[in-house]
């Protein structure tokens, strides 16, 4: 018979206090062993967050996550909380590679736990060098992200203010020879601002995409299905710029949401960009002709397969054979539902 979870906590051995957490991460198991034990599932977590070992703790934060019932438990959230901020007194020493504060934060935000606002707007500010391979790297990128999400998630008043301000969080002249301009937290920051749902929001966006500055490709995509997600009524002011970019993934990107956004000159927005991609790009700006289904998009790729270009004439020739080949298959469903 396996030890009771409480003592496996308690070994000084660092590989039981692991597979305690990972037992307790996994209800069915827990459930199995919980007869040994009178603690419950959410103390033990609790109790192996501040394990010192950080990566049992940093199971334990991620396990507590996924908790069951403890959005309804106050005092134990608050407890987490706690441990978030004492972490992030001295981060280095008590949390070096911010994953435990990184868990929580994902936790919080998860949980919908509207107390842990002034905790994640201070993980949001944090910045944590330390050597990763002998390079001074910046951990506190994943933290700051998972922040942002968070607050967004739990509707904290001045969320906007905070999150807008990490989107153009692109270093600082101290650490300009880091990897500290990661592109998670600006990323991140951008998805935060979709899921706040409020139209303000659209103003930080439509400022970075309209003085982009050499920002990342992935950020200005994050920001792009943001404006659209928001529906903003000017997106198109925003996109149509990136249709002559110098980067064809970016610019079929840019074409993917103007399609989105359903615009009645969407249909020649994208001819016009066709004209000039290739490959991959090429195929998927084609592809966005799809995503309209209006008589002029179909016009488009009807005669894009008439056009000088053979890549272009196979891409639109694809299109349209795939689709015809969808609509066939929902058809013989249907009659095989009915009987016929």
């Amino acid at each position: 018979m396996p030890p009771p979870l409480d003592s496996l906590l308690r070994s000084r051995r660092v590989e039981d206090r692991i597979r305690a957490v990972q037992m307790l991460a996994h209800r069915d198991t827990f459930a199995e062993t919980s007869k040994q034990s009178k603690t419950s599932r959410q103390s033990l977590l609790l109790r192996a967050l501040s394990d010192r070992s950080n990566y049992v703790a940093a199971l334990a934060a991620e396990a507590l996550a996924h908790l069951d019932g403890l959005r309804d438990e106050g005092d134990a959230l608050a407890q987490m909380v706690e441990r978030f901020e004492h972490l992030g007194e001295d981060g280095l020493r008590r949390d070096p590679g911010c994953h435990i504060r990184a868990h929580l934060a994902f936790a919080f935000g998860r949980l919908e736990y509207g107390p842990a606002a002034g905790a994640l707007r201070g993980g949001l500010r944090t910045v944590q060098i330390e050597p990763v391979g002998g390079v001074p790297f910046d951990t506190g990128a994943h933290l700051r992200a998972n922040c942002a999400l968070a607050l967004a998630q739990i509707r904290a008043p001045d969320a906007l203010r905070d999150i807008a301000l990490l989107l153009f969080d692109i270093g600082t002249p101290s650490f300009s020879d880091l990897k500290y301009n990661a592109v998670e937290p600006r990323k991140a920051a951008a998805q935060a601002l979709a899921r706040l749902r409020d139209q303000a929001a659209i103003v930080p966006l439509a400022v970075r995409l309209a003085h982009p500055m050499g920002e990342s490709p992935e950020v200005l995509q994050e920001c792009m299905q943001a404006i659209v997600s928001l529906e903003d009524p000017r997106a198109i002011e925003l996109l149509e710029p990136y249709l002559a970019h110098a980067d064809e993934h970016l610019a079929a990107f840019a074409a993917l949401m103007i399609a989105q956004t359903r615009a009645p000159q969407a249909p020649a927005l994208l001819r016009g960009v066709i004209e000039r991609l290739s490959d991959q790009p090429l195929q998927a700006a084609v592809l966005a002709l799809t995503v309209l289904r209006t008589p002029q998009a179909d016009d488009v790729l009807h005669d894009l397969t008439k056009h000088p270009r053979k890549a272009v004439r196979r891409a639109a020739s694809e299109v349209l054979q795939e689709r015809e080949a969808q609509r066939d298959a929902a058809a013989q469903t249907v009659d095989e539902k009915l009987g016929t």
